[in-house]
């Protein structure tokens, strides 16, 4: 039977959310991307409070002069006895194996998690769970199932990170020709869509111009069902997770995103 994990964005919401959801997956202060909100280390530790399943998000590329910083939030991380690191970066295995941490990990490197022959291999390396591509197809899904011990999350619900860059794309233009903004959310507006875009500190990244929404596929042979509330009210959020509870549909249009439409482009 699949479980119900849950991207929050604050505290509040996790305490909403508690009688729906089985998961958090929680992005962490300075060292997570591709999402509006991030949490500290003792905003984790109440989340963990809620006798929830708790994956903390540490999925950005880690530079040299923050290896540090990385060494030890992984060690504070351990005392918490959480359930998981959602990782991108692959020191966090290095040093996982070098500080002897027992916290599993999260092999989470997006676009490169399409097959279960990485996944196997990262499995061998001490990843027991993969958070699987929204590039693929539903059978490509099953097929990874089929062929692997790890455990898997899959994207059910919300908006989808299309390109993350360190550099400040938005906010780079607008300085440029002395524009001010006191934002860090912006639509951009092509072909007659919107694409959600957010420019922090860390760098700018690019979501879906359609929020997925295929909570009534049968993916009961997975192991974690990802509703991602980022950019979405959160009540709304609220009332999908309790109409998913209840096997009801929720008020947004289906979109099954790529799980029917298979990847494939051709340069012309």
């Amino acid at each position: 039977m699949n479980k119900v994990a849950a991207i929050i964005n604050n505290i509040n919401q996790a305490h909403n959310i508690k009688n729906y959801v089985d998961a958090y997956l929680i992005p962490i202060n300075n060292l997570s991307i591709n999402y509006t909100n991030s949490f500290s280390l003792e905003e984790i530790r109440q989340i963990k409070a809620l006798n929830k399943e708790v994956f903390v998000i540490l999925n950005k590329n880690i530079h040299n002069d923050e290896l540090t910083k990385l060494r030890n939030t992984l060690k504070k991380l351990e005392t918490l006895n959480i359930n998981g690191i959602i990782f991108y970066d692959i020191a966090i295995v290095n040093l996982k194996h070098k500080l002897n941490l027992k916290t599993p990990l999260v092999w989470a490197q997006e676009h490169l998690t399409t097959n279960y022959g990485t996944v196997n291999y990262w499995y061998e390396k001490g990843a027991e769970y993969t958070y699987l591509s929204s590039e693929l197809t539903k059978r490509e899904i099953d097929e990874i199932k089929n062929h692997t011990k790890a455990k898997l999350f899959v994207n059910v619900f919300g908006y989808i990170p299309m390109f993350t860059s360190k550099r400040h794309l938005v906010n780079n233009y607008l300085e440029t020709f002395n524009l001010n903004s006191n934002s860090h959310l912006y639509d951009l507006k092509k072909e007659g869509k919107t694409y959600k875009i957010n420019d922090t500190q860390i760098g700018t990244t690019v979501y879906s111009d359609y929020i997925l929404n295929a909570t009534d596929i049968d993916f009961s042979n997975i192991d974690y069902l990802v509703f991602n509330s980022n950019l979405i009210d959160e009540t709304k959020f609220m009332e999908v997770l309790k109409d998913y509870k209840n096997k009801k549909e929720n008020c947004f249009p289906k979109e099954t995103g790529f799980l029917y439409k298979e990847t494939i482009y051709k340069v012309k």
